[in-house]
């Protein structure tokens, strides 16, 4: 016998026939009532038969009106009802989407300004430090140079009885230019006094002859001699060499010892041209 029902298909349950998309199912398949049945329906009453069958047209007309009231459109209606609450939630996730994006975005430039922040904090907190350490190291030194400052100008404070003429000397080589001057005139002014007792003893001695030979300027008398100190002895062979080389050398040593002469005679005047000629 073909079975009515194909039970291999579905999950265990009670498979339907497939009536709808096999019109010809009930013509291959015919309808049959099980023997069991037939004797449960004969067993009962009429009454209970009745009962039975009237459950049954409810159900029916359930089912019916069920099935009327879905092809009048339920389902569709519901579905785009869903569809369209699902488009909105759709919308609504794609904003969510958008902002959890733009959070995310801003959740980085916040991590990125913070270490920014941290290492602007780092470098401003090293920067006041090194500034710290300038300000004390500053005050220090200038504390050496306001003493150093101190000191130079103690040095070169003026004395209280210091002549208006030297403190025309604003720098150490205008002093040392002037002590060699200084040292210049000292000397011409030895050799003018030296030439001037020679020739005044000349005139006083015209008539014995008096000797100058042997005697010089740098020479001096020990145990009845007249010797040259060894501290002077090069300083005369120089001499001797220079009045050899140039024949006019006494003719300028007397120029100095004019100016000399001159500059005693007027210790008041400049003495910047005189430096010029010497």
């Amino acid at each position: 016998m073909t079975p009515i029902v194909d039970l291999s298909e579905g999950d265990g349950g009670f498979v339907l026939p497939a009536c709808l998309s096999n019109r010809k199912f009930f013509d291959t398949n015919p309808l049959q009532v099980p023997a069991s049945e037939k004797n449960y329906i004969l067993g009962v009453s009429s009454t209970a038969r009745q009962n039975q069958l009237n459950e049954d047209i409810a159900a029916v007309i359930r089912l019916a009106e069920t099935a009327l009231v879905l092809n009048e459109g339920g389902p569709t209606l519901e579905a785009e009802k869903l569809a369209a609450k699902n488009r909105k939630l759709e919308a609504e996730i794609a904003l969510l989407e958008n902002d959890l994006l733009d959070l995310r975005s801003k959740q980085e430039n916040y991590f990125k300004n913070m270490e920014e922040a941290r290492l602007t904090a780092e470098q401003l907190e090293k920067t006041n430090k090194v500034l710290e350490d300038l300000k004390v190291s500053s005050a220090e030194q200038r504390g050496k140079l306001m003493e150093e400052v101190a000191m130079l100008q103690a040095k070169c404070a003026p004395l209280e009885d210091e002549k208006e003429e030297t403190l025309k000397f604003a720098t150490r080589g205008d002093l040392v230019m002037e002590i060699k001057r200084q040292g210049g005139l000292m000397l011409a002014s030895m050799v003018h006094g030296w030439k001037n007792a020679i020739a005044q003893l000349k005139v006083v001695n015209a008539e014995h002859g008096l000797i100058t030979d042997g005697i010089h300027k740098l020479k001096r008398v020990e145990n009845g001699q007249i010797v040259i100190p060894e501290e002077y002895k090069e300083m005369e062979l120089e001499e001797e060499k220079l009045d050899e080389e140039e024949g006019d050398g006494e003719d300028e040593e007397d120029e100095v010892e004019d100016d000399v002469v001159e500059e005693d005679k007027n210790p008041e005047e400049d003495k910047e041209g005189h430096d010029e000629s010497h």
